[in-house]
Formats: structure tokens, C-alpha cells, sequence
């Protein structure tokens, strides 16, 4: 009696066909046959980036500012500061910045060293 249910299962698995379970009718990715970087090609419309470079700019002298000294703080909505300095309030400033890509607006506080003055805050869409 266990030889035949030992039979029975085993005629079972076979018509089964091992269990690939129809994968023949879909189409298979292509399996590189190396790893050599060389001979392993990607498609044209792959990214690899992570992150996007910008060019910031902000003209300090159109916020009129009283203040000598003005400061500028350029950071993500993550909380990330990407610039925290002393800039010059008569020039335009301008510098490359590199978000993550998932990051579309990058914000930023201006604000001088004079107490009558009030602080800028704006957001730059990217």
C-alpha cells in the first residue's frame, strides 16, 4: 500500500512537469552571459542620477533691505541647508546647488542685521 502512494505521488509530480508552471508562453528577460561592465548594456533611456544640479540665484537688492549685512540660508523642505552665509547686498548671488530628484522647490530666508528689518522667506520652484 505505500508503494502505491509512493507511485501515485510520483506520477503526480511528473504530470505536474515539475512545476515551471507554463513560463514558456511569457517571454524571458535576456540573462547577461558576463559580468564584464563592457559586454553588459543598459537601454538609452536609463537614469542612473539621484540628483539634479540647480543654479540658485537670488538678487539681495530687490527685498531693499536698511541692514549692512545681509544673511541667506537655502535649504530643502527636508530640512537639509544647502547654503548658510553672509552674502553681498548690492549683487546678484548665484550658486550650483545638487537636490535629490525627488525634491522640486527649494526655499530660502533672507534676512539682514538690522533689528527694523523683517525677514524674507520664499520658495524657488525648480
Amino acid at each position: 500500500m505505500k508503494h502505491c502512494y509512493y507511485l501515485l505521488a510520483l506520477l503526480l509530480l511528473v504530470g505536474c512537469g515539475g512545476g515551471e508552471g507554463g513560463s514558456a508562453s511569457q517571454p524571458q528577460p535576456e540573462r547577461p552571459t558576463t559580468t564584464l561592465l563592457g559586454e553588459n548594456t543598459v537601454p538609452a533611456d536609463a537614469r542612473f542620477q539621484q540628483f539634479e544640479n540647480y543654479l540658485f540665484e537670488i538678487n539681495p537688492s530687490d527685498f531693499n533691505f536698511s541692514g549692512n549685512r545681509l544673511y541667506l540660508k537655502v535649504y530643502l523642505s527636508s530640512g537639509s541647508i544647502l547654503f548658510l552665509g553672509k552674502i553681498d547686498k548690492q549683487t546678484l548671488f548665484a550658486f550650483p546647488i545638487s537636490i535629490p530628484l525627488k525634491d522640486k522647490a527649494v526655499r530660502f530666508d533672507l534676512f539682514s542685521d538690522f533689528i527694523g528689518d523683517d525677514a524674507v522667506t520664499g520658495e524657488v520652484t525648480l
